[in-house]
């Protein structure tokens, strides 16, 4: 089977909701306690974890902050 070969951006889209699905997990939480907490409607936050290159700075942060992720964790999602 020939080997996939994904391009910089892809790689960084997934690694960031690699990073964010570990966060929820590590929180205790799910996507719906989420939504609640960041004010967003659970369909955006949902497309906004999963497909993060269409998440917008403001809400990055909200979802980050409502997270308490610590900045060396913040850093690898802009890696």
């Amino acid at each position: 089977m020939p080997k996939v070969l994904l391009t910089k951006a892809q790689e960084r889209q997934n690694r960031a909701s690699r990073v964010l699905k570990i966060c929820i997990m590590e929180q205790h939480t799910d996507q719906q306690q989420l939504a609640k907490q960041t004010g967003m409607p659970y369909g955006t936050l949902n497309k906004r974890i999963n497909k993060p290159e269409t998440c917008k700075l403001e809400e990055l942060w909200r979802i980050l902050d409502a997270l308490n992720v610590p900045a060396e964790e913040r850093a690898k999602i802009l890696m």
